[in-house]
């Protein structure tokens, strides 16, 4: 995606010393933006520094906030003193917006092509309806959709799917601006790379402005003509794009820059085998008729051997079979072939006689608010696992916690109460909490910023040399995967199309798939 630099018009918007915010609670301080016609900008920083609740601001979306100065003008408009019903008017019309999670944004009960329609009936009702099922028709094509996924509700697509669902709704309108947060998170590399060439289009071919919220500067880097660095609702850097990069001035925005150079592991793999599979596969029943005993094979054919302090990666596109893997190897879903456990045969064990050896092999999912229960304080959370181990002390909780870097009184803290960065520490000093051999970590980091994420690399190391940890580390970040695995298996539609060491195989990748996979890899 080359940079074509932008001249200097007008700001199509323009904020201007923008002060609000709750009151006695998270404001804005001193904002100063602007974004020309088909200009992309980045807005970057951490979670909680105030980039979503910027773009809210442009929306109209809150209704408490209590304003001190400044204004927000959009094509000659001051948003802020716009009647409600003119905002309305604007947002979908003028200003188009796309949500970090698309399938919470669209209506589950409802075709994804009616959901677009509505979207051009609601500011272009004069059309008549031949007119307007003719434009979803063309939205979708330019969205890379066929149209035949009209007739689709949201479940039924993939997450690249819905995303692009969701961006259709933004530009049927033919939009200004187009605000999107953190539209490619969690995305795995080859949707994230598809969704951000097709923004780039929408850009440059009909000249949409994009505003582009995002905690990845990797990412922005490559897309955005400007950058402007948020922090604690403070705009502390601003510029064109190659000089934030080359030369960042404020310390801040170093701090984000060193987040992308990641930790790397250093401890060699033992000899002892903690975990093998054979010829392994999971299989789902396909009908729940009493005859029909057909199956739809999501993996098959996987072999690993797994040793103390190693850890092997497990890359893949969405829909590969990676978690399955993780869930079958967990006895979570139904397998066949041969486990062994610490030597141990497993594979033909019933759920009774697996259970003492869950203590041994534990997991640590991708988004830790879901996993967490929410009614439960930090330190019944832990020690609910201990419990189940059979250990009924709650002594050792504080330790734990102090192993990840918690001090004892998060034990009094509930989920809700923590940063995402806490809440994955919590999950991970809850799977560690009964001394296991062995961790699966289901993309740990994907739904973190780049901060956190290098931070909780860093302490999975840690506990790795501390434990003597064996890990089966779940990631569609390449990046991760090279800077913190001994091996890595690529999985594409439940097979093994390479196994190998991790620096031999991205450096010279035998397989078709795999060089596909590592040409998508953003330049650093």
């Amino acid at each position: 995606m080359p940079l074509i630099q932008m001249s200097n018009k007008s700001p199509l918007l323009s904020i201007k010393s923008l002060n609000c915010g709750f009151l006695n609670g998270f404001g804005l301080k001193d904002i100063d933006l602007d974004i020309s016609l088909a200009q992309r900008v980045g807005l970057v920083g951490e979670s909680g520094s105030g980039k979503s609740f910027l773009s809210n601001m442009i929306l109209r979306l809150y209704s408490d906030i209590f304003i001190r100065s400044g204004n927000i003008e959009f094509d000659g408009k001051d948003l802020l003193k716009l009647k409600t019903s003119s905002i309305q008017f604007l947002r979908g019309k003028e200003i188009g917006y796309i949500a970090q999670e698309p399938l919470g944004s669209l209506n589950p009960l409802q075709k994804v092509g009616k959901q677009v329609l509505e979207s051009l009936f609601l500011h272009q009702r004069h059309l008549g309806s031949k007119i307007m099922n003719k434009k979803v028709d063309e939205v979708f094509e330019q969205v890379g959709l066929d149209v035949v996924l009209k007739n689709r509700y949201p479940y039924e697509l993939s997450g690249g799917q819905r995303q692009r669902v969701a961006i259709a709704m933004a530009i049927v309108n033919h939009p200004k601006l187009l605000i999107c947060d953190e539209p490619t998170t969690a995305l795995d590399m080859g949707i994230q790379k598809q969704i951000l060439d097709l923004l780039y289009r929408l850009s440059e071919i009909n000249k949409i402005a994009i505003l582009f919220i995002s905690h990845d500067l990797g990412i922005v880097k490559n897309f955005a003509h400007r950058v402007y660095v948020m922090s604690e609702g403070k705009i502390c850097e601003s510029g064109s794009t190659q000089e934030v990069f080359s030369s960042p001035k404020h310390a801040y925005t170093k701090k984000l820059l060193d987040a992308l150079i990641l930790p790397q592991k250093t401890l060699s793999a033992g000899d002892k085998k903690v975990l093998e599979i054979k010829d392994f596969a999971v299989s789902y029943p396909k009908s729940k008729f009493f005859f029909d005993k057909s199956e739809n094979t999501i993996i098959s054919g996987i072999f690993l051997s797994l040793y103390s302090g190693q850890t092997i990666g497990i890359v893949g596109e969405s829909g590969s079979g990676k978690s399955t893997l993780a869930m079958g190897i967990l006895k979570l879903v139904e397998s066949v072939g041969e486990e062994w456990i610490l030597g141990d045969e497993v594979h033909k064990m019933n759920q009774k006689k697996f259970k003492p050896y869950r203590k041994n092999i534990q997991i640590v999912f991708q988004d830790p608010y879901a996993s967490l229960n929410p009614r439960m304080r930090v330190g019944d959370i832990i020690f609910e696992a201990l419990r189940l181990g059979n250990q009924k002390n709650h002594k050792g909780i504080s330790k734990i916690l102090e192993s990840v870097g918690l001090d004892a009184s998060f034990m009094e803290f509930y989920p809700h109460q923590l940063s995402g960065g806490q809440r994955q520490r919590v999950a991970i000093a809850r799977a560690i909490a009964l001394k296991p051999k062995i961790i699966i970590l289901d993309e740990p980091t994907s739904a973190l910023d780049k901060s956190m994420q290098k931070i909780v690399l860093e302490l999975l190391l840690k506990l790795q040399k501390e434990y003597e940890l064996s890990y089966l580390f779940i990631s569609h970040d390449l990046d991760v995967i090279e800077s913190v695995c001994d091996d890595v298996i690529v999985l594409y539609k439940g097979k093994m199309m390479e196994y190998g060491n991790v620096k031999e195989v991205f450096s010279n990748p035998k397989n078709t798939y795999t060089q596909r996979l590592l040409s998508l890899r953003l330049p650093t």
